[in-house]
């Protein structure tokens, strides 16, 4: 590709040389920058595209290489026709580490497995004809696992009656889902099924203005965020991102943000929930004896241990604590200090923190130990 670039304007702010025309060619090498992420949209083949040792599950969230990902098996045997009319026939998506996981390890079945990672809820299938033994395939809206939501305790799947589960399971959302989880990973999924973000040209100056009328300070939990502005968003209240009208647009931070319906695909990172609230907590905008208010303010993934401490009336978490190592600050997502027992994302800091006599869990490790761990925090 031969490109001709014009650099005066460059040169001039060096030295008075004139217009200057270099003519150079750029070498296209965009296949060793396609991301593991488009690759993992189309599905890959466990055991042959990815090992099973490459697929971590130890935060309960299946991750390959800080993406999250889905374990499910494209065949479908003769009942393809079925499934493909109504996917939730179909042979199970999952997307944690569960029993049904565990056991097909254990029984020498874990092949059978595709890994993929799409968020519009179609997975491609094929099988064949009862009867004539046709080979048939296609794209099928299966269904999550069960046990997959049972384990993280899903929307409070765990704890809640039979009609609450079934509901769970039939609204169900795979894009939903990740953004609950992101925390834990590099960044959401792609959604190709989302085309522009039709935001009016204007738009950056509009959010600019209105995040300035607010002295930036978040509409819903009041934190602010005048030095930290890049965690101040504009959020569209109906999700038009073309209608900019005073009465359409909430000034949120990030973490408020990605718990509005209508926000769109929005990846907040963990290091910037944790940020939100130690300022929140600065603020005094925490009631730490109300876990309504605690799961407002806690970061989404840990969601489904809060509805599980709230079920079994545990002693209120508190948000926002940082501990001080050396001069390192670790800042926990989670925890109960007079009992020293934690609840991180990221356990990079886990071995500081149990140095200082802290009892350090994952969210995962909490919801299934749950008996050791109500132990320690009572």
């Amino acid at each position: 590709m031969k490109l001709t670039v014009d650099l005066s304007a460059l040169h001039r702010a060096v030295a008075p040389l004139g217009n200057v025309t270099t003519h150079f060619n750029i070498a296209s090498r965009s296949a060793e920058l396609e991301s593991i992420a488009s690759h993992l949209t189309k599905g890959l083949i466990l055991g042959k595209d990815i090992q099973l040792d490459q697929i971590d599950g130890s935060d309960g969230i299946l991750n390959f290489d800080g993406h999250q990902v889905m374990l499910y098996i494209p065949d479908q045997g003769d009942d393809i026709e079925v499934v493909l009319a109504d996917g939730k026939q179909g042979r199970r998506i999952h997307v944690a580490e569960c029993s049904t996981l565990d056991f097909m390890r254990h029984t020498g079945r874990f092949k059978r497995y595709d890994v993929i990672s799409r968020v519009d809820g179609l997975f491609p299938v094929f099988g064949s004809n009862y009867g004539t033994h046709d080979d048939i395939k296609g794209e099928a809206d299966l269904g999550v696992c069960k046990n997959c939501l049972k384990i993280l305790n899903y929307k409070g799947y765990a704890t809640q009656s039979y009609s609450v589960k079934a509901q769970v399971f039939s609204l169900f959302s795979f894009e939903q889902f990740f953004e609950v989880y992101s925390s834990y990973f590099k960044s959401l999924p792609i959604n190709s099924a989302k085309a522009s973000s039709n935001y009016t040209a204007d738009w950056p100056a509009i959010s600019s203005k209105v995040r300035s009328d607010l002295n930036y300070t978040c509409e819903q939990c009041g934190v602010y965020l005048a030095n930290d502005s890049k965690l101040l968003h504009t959020h569209h209240i109906n999700g038009n991102k073309a209608e900019n009208g005073l009465s359409n647009l909430r000034g949120l931070c990030v973490d408020c943000h990605k718990k509005q319906p209508h926000h769109g695909h929005l990846y907040v990172s963990n290091d910037d929930v944790l940020k939100i609230n130690q300022l929140r907590r600065e603020q005094n905008k925490f009631d730490v004896f109300d876990y309504n208010n605690i799961r407002e303010c806690a970061d989404t993934a840990l969601d489904g241990l809060l509805q599980k401490c709230q079920s079994m009336r545990l002693p209120g978490a508190e948000l926002g604590i940082v501990i001080n190592d050396k001069n390192n600050m670790i800042a926990i997502d989670l925890c109960w200090p007079r009992r020293k027992v934690a609840v991180l994302i990221n356990m990079s800091n886990a071995k500081a923190l149990r140095a200082y006599g802290w009892n350090v869990f994952t969210a995962f490790d909490a919801l299934n130990n749950f008996e050791v761990f109500q132990a320690q925090v009572r």
